[in-house]
């Protein structure tokens, strides 16, 4: 059996000691050389074997073991690599074809697999529970963060008759629900027609909407749409769908003030994301029930969809396409209307015509 020399390190040591290696039938035979005083004999199977470098052109081939991790058995013979390529192929196979690299790749393509299910359908299903979790506190500061970030460079309108008649409409409102959340209502110098409601009660009506209604009872209608998203927590899941993992697991660890942080940056994705279409229909199913419970006529909402239905076709996306932008079909929100319920004037018309010019 031809036998090659080498060196070996056992890790445990700075000695290297010269050694002769015999490829045998079960492994590397590794025995130390008859004039070296320490005595040196091992058995490496083929299997546990580990190239610590790529074979290369007058280079030492230098082998480790997986059971011996630190030791180092370095080679210069090329004939030793010729028999060792036979009897354990695995060593010089590259890239997908090594197992370990194949199982390696085969898990990080399943992790991100995972990852993507999980943020496509775990969060948005786990969404609505975390967000009963959060506390109020964190809450409020995250809401107080989006409506900064929201309005930034936008005045807000606060006309004092104009803010007293919303605040009735609100008042009307909340008056008929048994547990009213605490509600913040504005008005924002804006042109587009759009209103959102955002984390802690945050609603905020935007002039361009406040101008195409037609009467207060469309205003009431909007609101009460827009209460329906706070009292379902609608915006905290929302900003949870939009900040993913990242605040999950602050929500899980009970890091309140990363949490913060996170939100700090959803401003502009309230602008860039909307509630899907199941949150809408519930948000719609709310806000008429609310305003039948307040005495208020339910009929407005309809005919606010049907006049945005008819200006869809020559209105830009930056006006009412905005506020129609991943809700339901109107036809369909037209068609939950229901059985209209009558009721008094949702405010007499000096107060109509404050609320109108909030903004002048």
């Amino acid at each position: 059996m031809t036998g090659y020399r080498g060196e070996f390190n056992d890790g445990r040591t700075a000695a290297r000691h010269l050694v002769m290696v015999t490829l045998d039938d079960k492994g590397l035979g590794i025995v130390s050389d008859p004039d070296n005083p320490a005595r040196i004999e091992r058995l490496w199977s083929y299997s546990d074997l580990r190239l610590i470098d790529p074979p290369r052109k007058d280079t030492p081939l230098r082998l480790t073991n997986s059971n011996e991790a630190d030791a180092r058995l370095r080679l210069h013979d090329g004939g030793f690599l010729d028999g060792l390529q036979q009897r354990a192929p695995h060593l010089f196979l590259r890239g997908l074809a090594r197992p370990r690299v194949r199982r390696n790749a085969i898990i990080v393509l399943l992790s991100f697999f995972l990852v993507v299910l999980f943020l496509w359908q775990g969060v948005p299903r786990l969404s609505g529970p975390l967000a009963r979790l959060v506390p109020l506190e964190w809450e409020q500061k995250i809401g107080a963060i989006v409506r900064d970030r929201l309005l930034a460079g936008a005045q807000r309108c606060e006309a004092g008759a104009g803010t007293a008649a919303l605040d009735e409409l609100t008042r009307r409102l909340t008056l008929a629900m048994a547990a009213p959340p605490s509600l913040t209502v504005m008005v924002a110098d804006r042109g587009m027609v759009n209103a959102f409601a955002m984390p802690a009660g945050n609603i905020v009506i935007f002039r361009g909407l406040l101008k195409s209604t037609e009467s207060p009872e469309e205003v009431a209608a909007v609101l009460a749409h827009e209460i329906g998203h706070v009292y379902h927590r609608h915006p905290l899941q929302l900003a949870m769908r939009g900040l993913g993992i990242g605040m999950v697991t602050d929500l899980l660890t009970g890091d309140g003030s990363a949490l913060v942080e996170l939100a700090g940056e959803l401003g502009g994705l309230l602008l860039l994301l909307s509630y899907n279409r199941d949150m809408e229909r519930q948000a719609d199913e709310f806000g008429r029930d609310l305003l039948r419970r307040a005495d208020l006529p339910t009929g407005a909402m309809t005919r606010f969809f049907a006049r945005l239905h008819k200006k869809m076709p020559s209105t830009n996306g930056d006006n009412i396409l905005g506020y129609l932008n991943s809700h339901p079909p109107l036809e369909e929100r037209m068609a939950a209307g229901g059985e209209e319920h009558a009721g008094p004037p949702a405010l007499d018309d000096e107060a109509w015509r404050a609320l109108k010019t909030i903004c002048d």
